[in-house]
């Protein structure tokens, strides 16, 4: 924490923390970070003991000695406060975009421009916030990998606790279990039939082992296809087989028209028996004991024998 012993010192110690403000604050603000913002700067100004500037809790010391002899004269706290005021703006700025650059210029004290860019961008967390709880609460797992997808769910998460809404550790798990494809089925059915609720650090081991489980039976999956399609080819050409050996008089049969079925019974009755008992080249019918021959060429009529 900065003290009344640095009053001797001519540059504040906090312009020592701005060759390094890029790497301990990894965003810009603007419209859509402020929270990781936020978080990232109170731990920083904390860190070093001078969060007390922006935050109002590190009043500004009168600016005139009133047990001064000397009127007029700014006081030693005073002068010192400003100067470390001044170089704490400066590191503010630092992290700022160009964008929330405008919304402080005109801003005194470092204090003033932590409020300046809390009321300014408030009414965006507040909009933020119900959209991140949104997006946890529906978030899928798409092609992504489990890892990549379990991050998210854990920034999501880490982005509400800044803002100061917190899930507990079920609730994560059961919203990841709730995101997952139908490929996770049966591991969704497993960790819900527990007794107990998984750790989220067990959770995820579980979860990263039934991912390789699922991508190792995919793989082997076209295998299987190519074997299954083969086989439907081969049933196909035996059936293809089978139709060419089938008997072609019982096929010409099926399809011979009735009309050639019927021409060779012409005149009912009367041509039947016209047939029988007369005479004609076309064939013969022989009577022999109870024994019936007839031969045709290409007539159906019969001739009795003699």
């Amino acid at each position: 924490m900065v003290t009344s012993s640095q009053l001797q010192i001519i540059q504040s110690p906090i312009t020592s923390l701005l060759p390094a403000i890029s790497t301990a604050i990894t965003v810009k603000l603007d419209n859509t970070n402020y929270l990781v913002w936020q978080f990232q700067m109170k731990i920083l100004l904390e860190s070093h003991g001078i969060l007390g500037f922006v935050d109002g809790s590190r009043k500004c010391p009168s600016r005139f000695d009133t047990d001064s002899d000397i009127e007029g004269v700014e006081s030693d706290d005073h002068q010192i406060w400003k100067m470390h005021d001044r170089a704490l703006m400066q590191l503010l700025i630092a992290t700022l975009s160009s964008t929330a650059i405008s919304y402080v210029i005109g801003c005194i004290s470092s204090h003033d421009m932590w409020v300046q860019l809390q009321d300014r961008f408030s009414t965006v967390t507040k909009a933020r916030i119900f959209q991140m709880k949104s997006e946890l609460q529906t978030i899928k797992k798409g092609s992504e990998p489990v890892s990549q997808y379990l991050q998210r769910i854990k920034d999501a998460r880490d982005h509400l606790s800044a803002a100061g809404v917190y899930f507990e550790d079920e609730d994560i798990v059961i919203l990841a279990l709730n995101g997952l494809s139908s490929d996770y089925n049966t591991f969704r059915c497993m960790v819900r039939g527990r007794d107990n609720v998984l750790s989220l650090k067990d959770f995820r081991s579980q979860l990263l082992a039934e991912e390789a489980t699922i991508e190792q039976t995919h793989s082997s999956s076209p295998f299987v296809s190519a074997m299954h399609v083969q086989n439907q080819v081969s049933q196909g050409k035996a059936l293809v087989l089978d139709e060419g050996n089938s008997n072609p008089l019982s096929s010409n049969f099926k399809s011979a028209p009735s009309s050639q079925f019927s021409s060779g019974f012409h005149g009912g009755s009367n041509g039947y028996q016209s047939g029988f008992n007369g005479h004609n080249t076309g064939g013969y019918f022989h009577h022999r004991g109870s024994q019936f021959r007839g031969r045709g060429r290409g007539r159906h009529t019969f001739q009795s024998g003699q």
